[in-house]
């Protein structure tokens, strides 16, 4: 491990005259190297700034996952937010203080394939857009369409989040018309900060046989009755470790290639016959990389290409950086990730993480 820490408060006391204007105070930036990977998960202390063991941790690394203590990752409280959802300029460097802005904190949740439906803030405000993508949904021989077309509804006159709304379609497989059916579901899940042992911040549950179906989380876990689940922009399916029902989903479009002005332009009008176009195109004997749910982590996205691609290898984005708390809610800490070695599907062989405590 390497620890990073400049003199920059020294030498602003050494040499300084009284009264002197002085910036905000310098901060203990830790940069760890993790190694071995493909041996197995690893583990780190975010406020002690070391490696930690699975006993006591705030960050797991695990393959090209990054999960935090919190959630449906860990016991603890650890929760974090993409930069990308609060300021679209502050880099990571400029970030040193707990009140520099408005911040607020997800979790670690169970996702799928339709989880990566959104844009956000296109238009330089704080909404999601759809990418409008056609998803395929596989129900034991069935295969099924949808297409998320908006995340707001309004209420009391504004625009309200947490309220999905989408089509889908049975694919039919024996030439019969294409029978197209909407859903708009609540999913607000008690709010954005809702605690996680608030009764109301649950997920709402969907059957493609029967609709919205009413259960408790924990009735859930081993019901056959539901499909896919919602909670705010969340969308899980049934499988894994999320219910019995091996629900799998992909992205049937997932090389699209859709622009921010092209996604900006998107409506549920004009891209009706877009959904009706890849229901004809799914061919249901192609090999296509159907995924079961999975724990999805807030620390997400700080990578992009195909891990095991030579063609396209997986590269570190540029800029992309997290706030996290650690495992006791209470520690704020900035962090990314600056390197890596190797790009199996599995995950890295090394990963160097970067990250600072802000008081």
């Amino acid at each position: 491990m390497t620890r990073h820490c400049s003199l920059a408060t020294l030498a602003a006391l050494l040499f300084c005259a009284p009264g002197c204007p002085t910036g905000p105070p310098e901060l203990e930036t830790v940069t760890l190297t993790l190694s071995d990977l493909g041996d197995g998960p690893q583990y780190i202390d975010v406020v002690s700034g070391v490696e930690s063991d699975s006993s006591a941790w705030d960050i797991k690394v695990d393959g090209w996952n990054l999960f935090l203590n919190g959630g449906e990752s860990g016991d603890g409280k650890a929760g974090g937010i993409d930069m990308e959802l609060l300021d679209l300029e502050l880099t990571f460097e400029e970030m040193n203080r707990r009140n520099q802005l408005v911040w607020f904190l997800f979790f670690d949740s169970y996702a799928c394939a339709l989880s990566d439906w959104w844009w956000y803030g296109l238009d330089g405000t704080h909404t999601l857009f759809s990418n409008y993508h056609t998803y395929v949904v596989r129900k034991g021989e069935q295969d099924f369409a949808l297409q998320v077309l908006d995340y707001y509804r309004v209420v009391n006159s504004s625009a309200e989040a947490g309220y999905p709304e989408f089509r889908w379609a049975a694919i039919p497989d024996d030439g019969d018309a294409v029978d197209v059916q909407t859903v708009d579901l609540d999913a607000t899940a008690g709010g954005v900060s809702a605690d996680a042992t608030d009764p109301s911040n649950r997920w709402t549950y969907f059957s493609f046989d029967s609709g919205e179906v009413v259960l408790s989380d924990e009735e859930a876990l081993s019901s056959t009755e539901w499909d896919l689940g919602f909670k705010r922009f969340n969308i899980k399916s049934n499988s894994g470790p999320s219910g019995p029902g091996s629900v799998t989903s992909v992205d049937f479009e997932r090389e699209r290639g859709e622009t921010p002005d092209e996604v900006l332009d998107f409506t549920p009008e004009n891209q009706e016959d877009e959904f009706l176009a890849a229901i004809d195109r799914w061919d249901v004997s192609a090999v296509e990389p159907f995924v079961e749910d999975a724990v999805q982590p807030v620390l997400r996205r700080w990578w992009s290409g195909l891990p095991g691609n030579e063609a396209d290898p997986a590269r570190i984005q540029d800029g992309r950086w997290f706030l996290a708390t650690d495992r006791s809610g209470e520690e704020l800490a900035k962090v990314r990730v600056v390197a890596f070695e190797g790009n199996t599907a599995g995950g890295p062989d090394s990963l160097t993480i970067e990250w600072a405590v802000i008081p």
